[in-house]
């Protein structure tokens, strides 16, 4: 048996069934393995299995999260190039510092930039790998063949009790680096973008949108980006069904994602408050939600052209970028995406996604005001527990 077979095996058997991955030449078969079985149960496991081809390996770490809160476990499979991208996430939501969410996720790390690495750029970061897996707070061990993985059982056993642990896996380069065969003719299809230039007027207040969501919801779970979003949610309506981000700018909607598609055990919707300014900083993981496709996810796009969080600085989405179409173009089904600025609409929209198959971009036109309203009174790892609890209390009432 190979040793990423072996290693899958394990994780397996520990019900680890949400991976998201991205390719080096030595992890290859694991990641078709794990296209292949996407969607089906396996022998030990309760949930079938979901595989996520990320765009940026930090994506992975707020996919994880949110399928952590939803009841997975998981695993991001990667090369350790990718370390250095995904520092500040694993800071803020997986160490065991003052701040952080606490959510434990397992790293499968193809080891590069040791001793015989031709490719001099996978160097700096290789070398440095376990000294960054140090700095996040993530227990870990090396293994090269099959015999080293006790080392990794042992560690799967940190993960279970909540710790976020990661092994790193040197490359046998006895053998040639493997690689899929190409084809040597393929057909595709490159999708016309076809939302037209439209001239608004914003009048609605962030403070209005989200008053009139809250108002019009029931038990859905709410995802709310950084900042005045989260901080004005908490004013207008706390509830534990509310997840509130206070860092990890441009994931919210990832994080969304990994929770709606780990729900999908639950008849109940997950609404997500994202900023024109995450989302251009995370645009290319619109690919992933496109493609999934979650039924259960509405995302709300809170766009005032500015920073607001950080002093009302200008993005690009005031006049240059229209996200309704870099949505389009990643993917996102037009029938589904709605330009929204006034109150009558947004109300109308809602009510609609809320009783229909999504995913639904809504791309609400705000002002750049804010209200001020005082920081979140809880700790992040209160917010986390109160959040899964909800998830919890709502499993049950649906086995009741």
């Amino acid at each position: 048996m190979e040793l990423y077979d072996e290693i899958f095996h394990m994780c397996s058997e520990h019900e680890i069934t949400f991976y998201s991955t991205l390719p080096c030449s030595h992890n290859l078969k694991l990641i078709q393995k794990l296209e292949e079985l996407d969607g089906k149960m396996l022998e030990n496991t309760t949930k079938p299995l979901i595989h996520i081809p990320l765009v940026r390996e930090e994506s992975g770490i707020s996919l994880s999260a949110g399928a952590y809160l939803g009841g997975r476990k998981t695993a991001i499979v990667i090369q350790s190039q990718g370390l250095g991208n995904m520092v500040t996430l694993m800071l803020s939501l997986n160490s065991q510092l003052e701040g952080s969410y606490k959510i434990p996720n397992l790293l499968i790390i193809s080891h590069r930039g040791l001793e015989g690495e031709k490719i001099n750029a996978q160097k700096p970061v290789g070398l440095k790998s376990k000294e960054i897996l140090d700095l996040v707070g993530y227990k870990h061990c090396s293994v090269k063949h099959i015999s080293d993985l006790q080392k990794f059982q042992e560690l799967l056993g940190a993960y279970d009790r909540g710790q976020s642990i990661a092994v790193l896996v040197e490359p046998d380069r006895s053998k040639p680096a493997y690689r899929i065969e190409p084809m040597s003719s393929i057909t595709r299809t490159l999708k016309e973008n076809s939302i037209p230039e439209k001239k608004v007027k914003a009048s609605l207040t962030r403070h209005k949108v989200i008053s009139e969501i809250t108002n019009h919801i029931g038990n859905e779970f709410i995802v709310s980006n950084i900042g005045h979003p989260s901080r004005e949610l908490y004013s207008i309506k706390d509830r534990a069904q509310n997840f509130y981000l206070t860092s990890c700018l441009g994931h919210s909607y990832t994080l969304a994602l990994g929770l709606a598609l780990s729900l999908n055990d639950i008849d109940q919707k997950v609404i997500c408050f994202e900023g024109d300014g995450g989302l251009l900083m995370n645009s290319g993981s619109l690919s992933i939600l496109a493609h999934k496709k979650p039924k259960n996810l509405i995302v709300i796009l809170l766009d005032n052209g500015v920073w607001g969080t950080t002093g009302n600085t200008t993005t690009y989405a005031l006049n240059n970028v229209n996200l309704s179409s870099v949505a389009q173009a990643f993917g996102f089904p037009k029938a589904n995406i709605k330009i929204i600025f006034k109150k009558e609409s947004l109300v109308e929209c809602l009510k609609y996604a809320l009783s229909n198959d999504g995913p639904f971009l809504f791309h609400v036109i705000i002002t750049d005001e804010y209200q001020d309203v005082p920081i979140l009174p809880f700790s992040v790892v209160e917010i986390k527990n109160r959040f899964m609890r909800s998830i919890e209390d709502t499993r049950l009432s649906n086995i009741s």
